[in-house]
């Protein structure tokens, strides 16, 4: 769904951009609400393993850097350091209006790629574990 909404915002923002018009995707960690107490009793154990490795912001932490993001007409608004990899990661053909960060990103693309995959392989072990630990105990 993620990814199906940062194709959606791309498009958007070709349709828009000649109007003047700015699309930004916020790019949140889990933020500490009253619904992600809800969603943390229901959620299955392997998405919080995996959700742990970015931790989780306070909701008027998260409000300020969206609201930040979108005044300065920044497309992708990363909202923690995991987030700002994420952004540059997958950046692609998504829109750059800051000549400082297009070339940070150009430039750290072959790195950030290196640390993601990183991300992924530790992501991959965490779920192996849990898969061997479900067959171990017979769940």
């Amino acid at each position: 769904s993620k990814f199906g909404l940062r194709g959606l915002a791309e498009a958007l923002q070709q349709e828009v951009i000649a109007d003047d018009i700015h699309v930004s995707l916020i790019f949140p960690p889990d933020t500490e609400t009253p619904g992600l107490e809800e969603e943390n009793k229901r959620r299955p154990r392997l998405t919080s393993i995996i959700a742990a490795s970015s931790g989780a912001m306070k909701a008027d932490e998260v409000a300020k850097k969206a609201l930040d993001g979108i005044k300065s007409g920044s497309f992708i608004v990363p909202c923690n350091s995991e987030g700002f990899l994420l952004s540059i990661a997958t950046a692609g053909l998504s829109p750059q209006r800051s000549v400082l960060m297009a070339f940070v990103e150009v430039v750290a693309a072959g790195l950030i790629r290196f640390v993601a995959l990183c991300f992924q392989w530790n992501w991959y072990g965490s779920i192996e574990k849990w898969h061997a630990q479900g067959k171990r105990s017979g769940n």
